[in-house]
C-alpha cells in the first residue's frame, strides 16, 4: 500500500513539474484604443516646439460639471473611463463621448466640455506638450 502511494505521488509530481517546465509564459493582450494623425474634428495634429514633455491628467467631472470654453497649446488624447461628457465647439457642433471612448483634441481649437451624464465622469488625458509650455488648458472668453 505504501509503495502504491509513493508511486502515485511520484507520478503526480512528475506530471506537475513537466507541466511547469513546458508552460508558455503569459503575454499581455494589447489593444490600440485610438491612433490618428488628425483630431476628432479632422484637424492635423501639430506639436509645440521645444523639449518634449508628456503629461497624463485625470479629470473628475461632477454631474453637470463643466470646463468652460478653452483651448490647449498641445495635442492631447482623451479616454473616458466612466460616465459621459459632451464636447461643444464654438461653432455649436456637439459630440457626446461615453465610457470606453477615446479621441484626440486638436491644438488651439476652442471648445467646452460638460458632464451630460447621470453620474460623475472620469476622464484620462495624455498631453504631448513641451517643457516651459505654460498652462495646458487656456480659458477663452
Amino acid at each position: 500500500m505504501n509503495q502504491l502511494i509513493i508511486k502515485s505521488l511520484t507520478v503526480f509530481f512528475i506530471i506537475l513539474l513537466s507541466n511547469v517546465a513546458i508552460a508558455k509564459p503569459l503575454k499581455p493582450q494589447v489593444t490600440v484604443l485610438h491612433s490618428s494623425s488628425k483630431s476628432n474634428s479632422g484637424e492635423a495634429i501639430t506639436y509645440p516646439e521645444g523639449t518634449p514633455k508628456m503629461t497624463i491628467a485625470q479629470l473628475i467631472f461632477p454631474v453637470g460639471g463643466q470646463l468652460p470654453m478653452h483651448t490647449h497649446p498641445a495635442p492631447l488624447i482623451v479616454h473616458i473611463i466612466s460616465g459621459e461628457i459632451t464636447s461643444e465647439r464654438n461653432t455649436g457642433e456637439k459630440v457626446v463621448y461615453k465610457a470606453g471612448d477615446t479621441f484626440i483634441e486638436a491644438t488651439n481649437t476652442p471648445h467646452k466640455v460638460t458632464n451630460t451624464g447621470k453620474t460623475p465622469t472620469i476622464v484620462h488625458a495624455v498631453i504631448a506638450g513641451a517643457e516651459g509650455l505654460g498652462p495646458l488648458t487656456v480659458f477663452t472668453k
